[in-house]
């Protein structure tokens, strides 16, 4: 996989806005954060909860790519003269997605996202580490900005969808708490485990209509979009079979009499 072409939209756009790294002041250190700032914040669009300083402000945007458009979500609050606390997610198209199924390629497209943010906020990458959460892979990494500032990040690959996590501070030693607390705080709005609910019946239906026309890149693509609603990791793999099967269906250009498909007769 050319991962190369991953890095113009995360350098771009939503991960660099003036919103989501923005100049940190040099005042003095700040007072204690007092706890009752941190308040429970959820994305049902983005199925996740986290704990933020106060009420984010909501970044959206579309990129162009060649593998299809990209949504962009970010949710930020900024404390003065402190810290940027941000969240930000988007769901990778289809084509990309099929391209990063191994382990070893989950690990190069988040090596590439992690030289990507750090080069496009113009960091030099400190360090990094291998992470997980709900068994998904991830990476948290550190960069170290001009005049003192420095990053924290964590990203992970869920499915298809990209969750990026960052802190931006020129404080951050006096922060170290607030700073774990925050990327501590992340869960997937599924629970412990990430278990969500099945596929909306209405991508079922739209599945099963695909396959009694065998129209079979286009049914591959309605489970490439359950693959990434889905936190399952039992249904993730029942669907990654059955798209095997689809694939086969493909590459033979046989036509399946209408008898041998479920509710298709």
């Amino acid at each position: 996989m050319n991962t190369k072409v991953l890095l113009p939209f995360l350098i771009t756009t939503l991960l660099v806005s003036d919103s989501l790294v923005p100049e940190i002041g040099h005042a003095e250190p700040p007072i204690q954060v007092a706890q009752s700032i941190w308040k429970p914040f959820s994305s049902a669009a983005g199925n996740f909860t986290v704990l933020m300083p106060g009420t984010p402000s909501q970044e959206q945007d579309t990129v162009n790519t060649q593998f299809g458009s990209l949504n962009l979500n970010g949710f930020s609050v900024e404390r003065p003269n402190e810290a940027i606390y941000w969240v930000a997610y988007f769901d990778l198209p289809g084509e990309l997605s099929n391209r990063i199924q191994t382990s070893g390629q989950i690990n190069e497209f988040l090596t590439a996202v992690v030289q990507g943010l750090s080069e496009g906020v113009e960091g030099q990458l400190l360090n990094q580490q291998t992470i997980t959460l709900n068994n998904y892979s991830g990476k948290e990494f550190r960069t170290q900005h001009g005049e003192g500032v420095v990053g924290r990040y964590r990203v992970y690959l869920v499915n298809q969808r990209v969750y990026l996590l960052g802190v931006v501070t020129s404080k951050e030693n006096y922060l170290q708490k607030s700073i774990q607390g925050f990327f501590n705080s992340f869960r997937l709005a599924g629970g412990a485990t990430g278990t969500v609910s099945p596929p909306p019946p209405n991508l079922n239906a739209q599945l099963q209509q695909a396959v009694c026309n065998q129209n079979w890149s286009q049914a591959m693509n309605v489970v490439n979009r359950m693959i990434g609603q889905t936190d399952s990791q039992e249904v993730r793999q029942q669907l990654f079979d059955y798209k095997q099967k689809l694939q086969g269906f493909a590459n033979s250009n046989a036509v399946v009499p209408a008898s041998e498909l479920a509710d298709c007769s």
